[in-house]
């Protein structure tokens, strides 16, 4: 006999659709993914599979997998569920209950998620629990002013999980105790991850000292510190202190870095002469690099540059470029932003790279024209639900997802693997939550 626990995410999901019990929904709950295949099959064939019902599905098994998540894959699995946690809340719960590793995850991602008070692990750190990923999850919970002293100890852990905990709590609440602690962090942490959160935490802290602590680090650093050392720099409390200047000098020094450090400064309001002057300066950086920058730095750019008569002119010139990938998204954008004349065109022409079956940058074609609501695609995507490789399986489900056709997704709720399971699972009840 089945226990009650074992039954919850089921009865769960039938209280809140009000529906009786169906085979599909069984075949969900027993994780008989051979009999749920064939159940999808049926019920789409019938016509009887629809949104509401893939939904239903799509919760059981993600509520499913949440409960017998084990192990490293098991952390895996339930950490990357952040996005759809307010749907799978009830699951994420159950399982937090238990004690191992993974359910001090699935605390982390309700955490995460604002589905719990910062501080409501606190007591992990505070009673040094012994199990590592549990004292890390306290560390990410000493949010309060009279736990920093433990927090700051905290940064020297030997675990790398609860030094990252305890920087992710001083990023949240910041106080000026903790700046030659995040200093050393931000220098000599051997996780890159670390490193990264104590440079934001210091732009939280702001002032002058940060401005120029973080123009010192980042002389220093990689891609990815430079990029939180810019995020430090347009934090409101180190920005007016000499952050916007480090900001206009790293965007226009080029390297590593500069197109974040320019997109940062493109955003700040033209409230005075200064002002405009460094979003200009910004501006003409974004300009140059959807140009003739990185691939990397010219797909950012043109995803995320401010709209201006330079930057789409720009966009226009990037859309003939031999690269791509890079010619994909300055379509993509040309579609939404361009003259009325050009966005047919773009579209078309976005199609056209869709429907290359062996080019490698094709799968990204269609999910931009997904993101457009053009279901020109959809029998391409549909294809790569066959596919050997586990991501571009889970990948064309998502892109399905977004198209609005879940049903046509819902046959990899069964999939083999069980990340794709619960990839399209998350993809489906975040859509809906």
């Amino acid at each position: 006999m089945k226990s009650w626990h074992a039954l919850a995410p089921l009865l769960a999901v039938l209280g809140l659709t009000g529906c009786a019990s169906s085979p599909l929904l069984d075949a969900a709950e027993a994780r008989d993914f051979t009999r749920l295949s064939k159940e999808i099959e049926a019920a789409r064939k019938s016509g009887e599979l629809d949104d509401g019902t893939v939904r239903d599905v799509a919760a059981v098994v993600a509520s499913g997998e949440i409960e017998n998540a084990k192990g490293l894959e098991g952390e895996k699995l339930v950490g990357g569920l952040v996005g759809c946690a307010p749907a799978l809340e009830s699951a994420l719960d159950d399982r937090a209950e238990k004690d191992d590793d993974v359910a001090a995850t699935a605390s982390w991602v309700l955490l995460s998620a604002g589905l719990e008070d910062e501080d409501e692990f606190a007591d992990y750190a505070l009673d040094n629990d012994p199990r590592a990923a549990f004292r890390a999850l306290g560390a990410r919970s000493l949010v309060d002013l009279d736990d920093a002293d433990l927090r700051r100890k905290l940064f020297l852990d030997l675990d790398e999980r609860v030094r990252l905990g305890a920087l992710k709590a001083a990023l949240s609440s910041p106080i000026d105790a903790d700046f030659d602690a995040l200093l050393e962090a931000a220098r000599l942490d051997p996780s890159s991850q670390a490193r990264s959160t104590a440079a934001r935490a210091l732009g939280q802290i702001g002032g002058t000292r940060s401005a120029y602590a973080l123009k010192d680090l980042w002389l220093r650093a990689d891609g990815r510190l430079r990029e939180a050392v810019a995020a430090g720099w347009a934090a409101p409390a180190t920005f007016e202190a000499g952050g916007r200047d480090q900001l206009q000098n790293a965007a226009e020094a080029g390297g590593e870095g500069s197109v974040h450090a320019a997109l940062l400064l493109s955003r700040i309001p033209e409230l005075d002469a200064k002002a405009k002057a460094a979003r200009a300066s910004a501006m003409g950086v974004l300009v140059r690099v959807i140009k003739q920058g990185t691939r990397e730095d010219r797909s950012v750019a043109i995803l995320m540059a401010p709209t201006s008569t330079e930057i789409l002119d720009a966009v226009r010139e990037a859309k003939d470029t031999g690269d791509t990938a890079v010619a994909i998204l300055a379509q993509a954008r040309l579609v939404r932003e361009g003259k009325p004349d050009e966005q047919k065109k773009a579209k078309e022409k976005l199609f056209e790279l869709a429907k290359k079956a062996d080019d490698p940058d094709a799968p990204r074609a269609r999910a931009e024209l997904a993101t457009l609501g053009d279901k020109r695609v959809v029998p391409m995507v549909e294809k790569e639900l066959s596919s050997k490789n586990p991501f571009a399986r889970a990948y064309a489900a998502r892109t399905l997802v977004t198209l609005g056709e879940s049903p046509r997704a819902a046959g990899l709720l069964a999939d083999k693997e069980a990340q794709v399971r619960v990839d399209v699972a998350c993809a489906i009840v975040s859509r809906e939550d």
